[in-house]
């Protein structure tokens, strides 16, 4: 539950950012249609972001079409490391076997570039 909670607040703090931050908008501005998932191995969590020309949208769920994904082994594991918003806790988790990404990792790694603009 906390895992999807905090999905959820990332896509408000990425649309409110789209619509008062001139850096972050300015940094997804050229980008159309990107599909960025992070969900659960198990499928059981996820959302999908949606980078569209400056906006942001989102779908709750772990069954849509990206063009990247961050793959949690479990929502808690997520929930931690994403909240801790260090590069070196993801790097361990990724080491670890409770991180991976699936697709495009250069859409994966713009999109964490893109977090990062808006803390």
């Amino acid at each position: 539950m906390r895992f999807s909670l905090l999905l959820f607040i990332l896509y408000f703090l990425l649309r409110k950012a789209a619509k008062d931050n001139k850096v972050f908008r300015r940094y997804i501005g050229n980008i159309h249609n990107l599909r960025i998932m992070i969900k659960t191995t198990d499928g059981k969590r996820g959302r999908l972001y949606i980078f569209d020309a400056g906006t942001v949208h989102s779908l709750r769920g772990a069954n849509h079409a990206y063009d990247a994904a961050i793959i949690w082994s479990d929502a808690f594991t997520g929930y931690k490391v994403m909240l801790s918003q260090s590069d070196e806790e993801q790097f361990k988790a990724a080491a670890a076997g409770k991180m991976k990404i699936d697709g495009m990792a250069y859409f994966a790694q713009w999109f964490n570039e893109a977090v990062k603009l808006i803390f």
